[in-house]
């Protein structure tokens, strides 16, 4: 069977390349149409921070970015709102871009950042922690660049990791795939073997 099934892969690979191809193109194409819509731009920017491997690390560039802004904007004395504004319009992101805007209009309407941020439930407890001290003791800019900071080394230890995590991906799918060229390959002869033997 499996065997069979290598046999016919390839030769459906053989006879439809030209159709296989049309069709990776027009998916390619229908993706890059999709994206450029609100809707397929915010889905799209969402599913990338829940990626396996690298969605974490999109996150945690994404919040250093944020973060960082965000420090800039209140020590340039930027009022709250309008800092805001421009740190939603520097984050490539859509959907981080209106967890931002939640924040910004609960800020509006005179909650706290501390509150706004837990709303947007995109931040840890210690980034928590540290946005509740920022706000007690008037340092805000000070905190939220320790945060960007933090997120960025954060961001280096895990790239630098990144060929440790893939590695393990990589060896399974090539033992599947050595394993099912080997089964296709040694079952027949098997088979005939053992067919010898009885005849």
């Amino acid at each position: 069977m499996v065997t069979k099934l290598l046999i016919g892969f390839s030769n459906f690979m053989v006879n439809y390349w030209l159709l296989m191809v049309a069709i990776v193109v027009a998916v390619a194409v229908g993706f890059r149409y999709y994206i450029r819509t609100a809707n397929g731009q915010f889905q799209w920017d969402k599913y990338k921070l829940r990626l396996p491997v690298v969605g974490s690390i999109i996150m945690k560039a994404t919040l250093a970015r944020f973060s960082r802004s965000m420090a800039l904007a209140f020590k340039s004395g930027m009022p709250i709102l309008q800092g805001m504004n421009v740190v939603g319009m520097v984050v490539d992101n859509e959907f981080m871009r209106s967890r931002i805007e939640q924040m910004r209009d609960g800020i509006e309407r005179g909650e706290s950042i501390l509150r706004t941020a837990v709303a947007s439930q995109v931040f840890n407890s210690v980034v928590l922690q540290m946005i509740s001290v920022g706000e007690e003791t008037g340092d805000m800019d000070g905190l939220m660049f320790e945060v960007a900071d933090m997120y960025e080394r954060e961001v280096k230890y895990e790239v630098e990791g990144l060929s440790a995590k893939i590695e393990p991906i990589l060896i399974v799918a090539l033992g599947c795939l050595v394993l099912v060229l080997a089964l296709g390959v040694f079952l027949p002869m098997w088979d005939l073997g053992k067919a010898a033997m009885h005849s």
